[in-house]
């Protein structure tokens, strides 16, 4: 602050001032991006963000001997890049830290479903403001296309994430999956992306925590629990894909929240070995349940598996007659090894339950099928995935940590 980075300061030369402020906001990102990481707030506060952003244009239009700064364009420049971050940390200020935060900052208080839309209509503005100008062959805007789209769903999905102090019983969402399911495939996306991994050390620390352990436990609650009439798919994938680029890396698999993921793993992979075994033996029906296939996996949108199996029947009972009767829809492709799961492609597994019942299922793990099912359920599993995921702001600003 000595240096009054800060601040625009009056009779300051023209290259001087711009220099001063591509310095500044740089700063200011990583302030957000450590206060992220580490589960503390930003140090900067409103205030002191006195000072404009940088102008968009590139290096050659400047000059240190010049008198006027030059008159910014709407396009393409040598700043877009670092542009696009800046507005996009800066935004992260006003929706991902707590109420307290906000308040002290002047920011408006805002509720989940606010934040949201918050988020779309800044993806908007960032659209028509810079990415629209982006060339497709020039690995630097490509970058910048794709990391704003990884960046963006995270910023949803810090918006709509369970909170631990909300209940720290089954943490499903509705809408959630699909949410862990875009951030993993931007992320993928964004690795893949071979012209642009001399740039890609920018996103190392960006590890997608939440998403990875809310699929894992979602496999493990969903496929283990009675049947109901949402069309549930299983991404294996690019689940698998996330982990294994995680896992050779030495500063994120050694620690404690990669311990967790590793066991959520484990757990998921059991419930499929699980359903393949069941499915592969005959099954006798319960004098309580019908169950009934029609329609065929490929080719055909109108599938369905319909039981009336009561929620008080025997959960054991119930898993290995749905997963027998999924089995015969989806066909002897899904019955692959488990021992190549992560080796080839796998099919989505696909069954029909309930979207309206999906966040209410379970309330508290008191509700978890019991004993005899693919694995013992208790409470220990969901503290792993709080262990992962569980930082985050209460209604009183509290931190909630993790680690």
């Amino acid at each position: 602050m000595k240096l009054n980075l800060h601040m625009d300061i009056p009779g300051m030369r023209a290259f001087d001032l711009e220099m001063r402020r591509r310095l500044w906001w740089q700063i200011c990102t990583l302030d957000v991006r450590v206060a992220e990481e580490f589960g503390r707030e930003p140090l900067i506060l409103e205030p002191s963000l006195r000072t404009e952003l940088p102008l968009n244009i590139s290096d050659m239009s400047l000059d240190p001997d010049m008198r006027e700064l030059p008159s910014q364009q709407p396009g393409r420049s040598e700043m877009l890049f670092s542009l696009v971050r800046f507005e996009v940390s800066n935004f992260a200020r006003r929706i991902v830290f707590s109420d307290r935060f906000c308040q002290s900052n002047g920011y408006s208080i805002m509720n989940e479903e606010q934040k949201c839309r918050e988020v779309d209509q800044f993806r908007e503005r960032l659209e028509k403001q810079y990415l629209s100008y982006c060339d497709k062959g020039a690995p630097l805007d490509c970058v910048a296309v794709k990391s704003s789209q990884l960046i963006l769903a995270n910023l949803k999905l810090a918006v709509c994430k369970p909170r631990a102090n909300q209940n720290r019983g089954i943490p499903l969402r509705a809408g959630y999956r699909k949410a862990c399911e875009e951030v993993l495939q931007h992320a993928h996306a964004l690795r893949q992306y071979s012209k642009g991994r001399s740039l890609l050390w920018l996103f190392q620390t960006y590890v997608e925590w939440d998403a990875l352990a809310y699929l894992l436990l979602d496999i493990c609650i969903t496929l283990s629990s009675p049947p109901s009439r949402e069309t549930f798919t299983l991404p294996w994938e690019i689940i698998d894909e996330t982990y294994n680029h995680w896992k050779n890396n030495a500063d994120v698999h050694r620690g404690r929240r990669w311990d967790n993921i590793e066991v959520l793993r484990s757990q998921a992979l059991s419930v499929i070995e699980k359903m393949r075994n069941t499915a592969q033996t005959p099954q006798t029906s319960s004098s309580c349940s019908s169950s009934r296939a029609q329609g065929q996996f490929d080719g055909m949108s109108d599938t369905t598996i319909e039981s009336q199996q009561p929620y008080g029947s025997s959960p054991d009972s119930t898993f290995n007659q749905y997963t027998a009767t999924a089995a015969e829809r989806l066909g002897p492709s899904w019955l692959k090894p488990l021992d190549s799961i992560a080796q080839t492609q796998q099919p989505y597994i696909t069954a029909d339950r309930s979207s309206s019942e999906e966040a209410q299922a379970f309330t508290n793990t008191a509700d978890l099928p019991g004993a005899g099912t693919v694995c013992e359920w208790s409470s220990s599993l969901i503290e792993r995935y709080w262990e992962v995921a569980g930082q985050g702001y209460d209604e009183s600003g509290a931190w909630h940590s993790s680690s």
